[in-house]
Order: C-alpha cells, then structure tokens, then sequence
C-alpha cells in the first residue's frame, strides 16, 4: 500500500495542550508542525477561512513538511460567504498564487458553503467549480439541509462527479447526542452544525470531518462506522482525507490513533508512528517522512 492511500490528522496542528504527549515537552511554537508531520500526514488549514498567509508562510510549511503530507486548504470566506462564488475572481487567483509553492503538498481544497447556501444557488457554485484550475482538487461540503436529502441533494452530488470534485462529509452526530456538562461542550454544540450526514463519495478522495466527544461508547460506535466506510473506500483504490475535531483538539491525537487502529485492523495502511512527546524508538512507517 502506498502512503497515499489514507490521509488522516486534525484540525490543526498548533495546540500547546500537545506538549508532553504529541510534542516533547519542551518543543517550541516553530517546531510544532515537523513534530506533528512526523505522526501524521495530513491537516485541515482552517485558517486559510479567516486570511490568506503569505506566499512565504505556505513554503515554509512545504520546507517542515515531507512529500507525502497534505494540506487540506479551506478557500477564503471572502469567496464562499461574502460573495457566495459570484465575482470572486481576484480573491480566488490571489489564494490560488499564494499557496502555489504547497502544490505538491495539497489535498482537495475545501469549498465550504454557507448554511444559507441552497438549491437555488447550485448554478452559482456549477458556474464557479467550471472555472477552478483543473491541476487542483477541490471537494465541496454543504451545509443547507436540502442538499444533504432529496432531489437537490442528487444534483449536487451529479454536478460533482461530473467535475471531478469531491463531496466533504461533516459528521458532528456524536457531538450533538452528548450531554452539554460544560461551557466548552455547549459552545461547540452551538457553533458545529447538526445535519444529516450523507456519506458518498463522488470522486477519489473523499474527505470526511468527524466531530466526537469521549461520551461512553458513542465515539466508539462512530469509529467503528466510518472505520468500515474508510476501508471499504480504501479497497475500491479511493484515497480518503479524514480529520477528528474535538470541542478544544486536547484530544485529537489520541482518537485518530484510535481511529487509525479501527482502520488498520481492516485494510492494511501500514503503522502510525509513536508520539515524538512519548518515550521509547519510534516505529519505521509508511507514515514517516522520507
């Protein structure tokens, strides 16, 4: 099995919560991605969302990484929310240029639609994906409920394939069935959407976003259900993108090693490497940096 195969991480890859467990103890800010790129192999960039980074930001995070990592980019809320994909060609050709020199490091690029998004606006996006650069991969996630059921639902994933674009499957049902005990797990409870989750993969590389809680075995049972999906994707010769999201990441790593296991027990994917952060030699990898 090639590396390519299954990509997997989180949402990010700067949390100090990490240190002594993901990270060494004592790792700087700076060296964060190195260690983190050296257990996993792939990483949302969320805060593409907010800002575009410098064109030199993007190549240093192509210098600290290997060449089988992924960056799995999210275009600017500038195109898809400010201007729901309509008269954003200067916005688009500038975050298309900056992040050039991460080209050979780049997953599909989310083009996350806002929850007013609906069927209505489906030939806007059909007009928009016609004009992406056809060198990249992009995978689209709705958030308007109509396109996750129903004849619009059909139509988009139709529009899809026939572009080549992937769908991003959100699935925050662990989150939402959990019992808010605290600020931070009401707070994510209210700010992820709850949405029906449709699992299909329109092109080669689905990527799925799974939002969980340690809530009893309700995360297990949701492992277990996108484990069977992954590896049955896997088998077909798809290369699926997957990233755990928690209320504040302090668990990140531990549930995709734990996903990562569910996976492995299935369809071979090689093995995860130790934590930098933890003691003992670490294990050669499909996983590990060349």
């Amino acid at each position: 099995m090639a590396i390519e195969t299954l990509h997997l991480g989180g949402p990010v890859w700067r949390c100090d919560a990490w240190l002594g467990s993901l990270y060494p103890a004592d790792a700087r800010p700076s060296a964060y991605l190195q260690h983190y790129a050296s257990v996993f192999n792939a990483v949302e960039g969320n805060s593409t969302f907010y800002a575009v980074p410098a064109r030199e930001t993007f190549a240093r995070w192509r210098d600290e990484t290997g060449p089988q990592f992924r960056f799995c980019l999210k275009l600017p809320r500038t195109i898809t929310h400010e201007r729901r994909l309509c008269g954003a060609e200067r916005e688009l050709d500038a975050m298309l240029g900056a992040s050039e020199p991460l080209r050979e490091r780049l997953g599909p690029t989310m083009i996350q639609l806002p929850p007013t998004f609906g069927p209505r606006e489906l030939p806007a996006l059909a007009a928009f994906v016609r004009r992406l650069p056809p060198e990249r991969r992009f995978a689209v996630e709705p958030r308007h409920r109509a396109l996750l059921l129903g004849p619009a639902q059909r139509e988009l994933d139709a529009l899809l394939r026939e572009h080549g674009l992937d769908r991003v499957i959100f699935d925050a049902t662990v989150l939402h069935a959990a019992v808010a005990h605290d600020e931070l797990l009401r707070a994510a409870q209210s700010r992820k959407p709850r949405l029906p989750v449709h699992v299909v993969a329109t092109a080669d590389m689905p990527v799925v976003r799974i939002v969980v809680v340690r809530d009893g075995d309700a995360h297990r049972e949701c492992f277990v259900h996108w484990a069977d999906r992954i590896a049955t994707w896997i088998t077909a010769g798809l290369r699926p993108h997957v990233f755990v999201h928690t209320p504040d990441d302090r668990e990140v790593p531990a549930l995709c090693r734990e996903l990562f296991g569910m996976i492995a027990a299935r369809v071979a994917v090689g093995t995860l490497p130790e934590w930098p952060g933890e003691v003992g030699a670490g294990q050669i990898s499909l996983f590990t940096r060349s």
